[in-house]
């Protein structure tokens, strides 16, 4: 069993900072206050927050930088895979555990509070997006101090009350990262250096809406694909595809979701995964070539 916040008090809250009342409160302006400073926000969360005991995932090693913890390049993701390779999907998927785990950088100054705040292009840090939103006034204050506490509980660990259970996967960077690569072990199963290269194209995209559409349909608690076999014959074309034609219209999100579509309208009648795999494989490769091609 691992440590993670105590679930009722983290939802708590989260429900008490989000709610329509909320915003723009005294409330929400003392959350961002505090997150602008370490020490500040560790002493906040420690005296909302419980802890329902357990053994501790060490925090990595290299401190990481703003731009480093909110956009981890592939290789810092894999790094951080190794790990933890320990985890397994029944814990990781739990935004109460992932939560504590970037309470644990923080505490242990890998990364600094500030830096849950901080906009997804890069250009505005966490210390100014919170300073921008403490000292704006009228409803431009309402709005801005809304945005940022939700950005801070996305990162922290994710905000499943306003984006649903994806949110784990998608917003909190630490999980993300993880998922990402134990998707690439699971998919490059047994091959080549050279696929798995071209799979974690995949799973690391540019474009953070194409990593939040794949993992919507293949790793979320609602995945329309729940046979492993069937996930990894998807990302395999779509990696074969994608890495023979650079301007292949399959790297939009668009295009991925009508794939997705495709696949998951014939598993509705048909059960994919008691197909043999070479079948599989040419289906898959005829529904990616066929949306490819328009």
């Amino acid at each position: 069993m691992y440590a993670e916040f105590d679930n009722g008090d983290y939802t708590r809250l989260r429900r008490s900072l989000i709610r329509e009342s909320a915003k723009g409160s005294a409330a929400q302006r003392e959350f961002l206050a505090v997150a602008r400073e370490s020490a500040k926000f560790l002493a906040y969360i420690k005296d909302a927050v419980g802890v329902q005991e357990g053994v501790e995932l060490h925090p990595l090693a290299e401190q990481m930088s703003e731009a480093e913890f909110g956009n981890p390049p592939s290789d810092t993701e894999r790094r951080l895979f190794e790990a933890w390779g320990e985890l397994t999907p029944r814990i990781a998927c739990r935004t109460a555990f992932w939560g504590r785990v970037t309470y644990r950088h923080i505490e242990e100054g890998k990364i600094e509070s500030a830096f849950l705040a901080a906009n997804g292009s890069g250009n505005v840090s966490g210390a100014q997006r919170i300073d921008a939103a403490l000292n704006a006034t009228g409803d431009k204050a309402t709005l801005l101090l809304d945005k940022c506490v939700r950005a801070v509980l996305r990162r922290f660990g994710g905000l499943p009350e306003a984006r649903g259970n994806k949110s784990v996967y998608v917003n909190c960077p630490l999980a993300r990262a993880w998922w990402r690569e134990r998707l690439v072990a699971e998919v490059a199963t047994n091959e080549s250096e050279g696929l798995e290269r071209e799979i974690r194209a995949v799973v690391h995209p540019e474009s953070q809406q194409y990593w939040e559409d794949l993992v919507t349909f293949v790793v979320s608690r609602n995945s329309v694909f729940g046979s492993s076999a069937v996930r990894k014959i998807l990302i395999r074309t779509l990696a074969k595809v994608l890495d023979e034609d650079p301007k292949s219209p399959l790297r939009t999100a668009d295009e991925l979701r009508r794939v997705c579509r495709s696949v998951s309208s014939i598993q509705a009648s048909f059960e994919l995964s008691v197909v043999p795999p070479d079948e599989l494989q040419a289906m898959m490769w005829n529904i990616v070539k066929t949306v490819a091609s328009g």
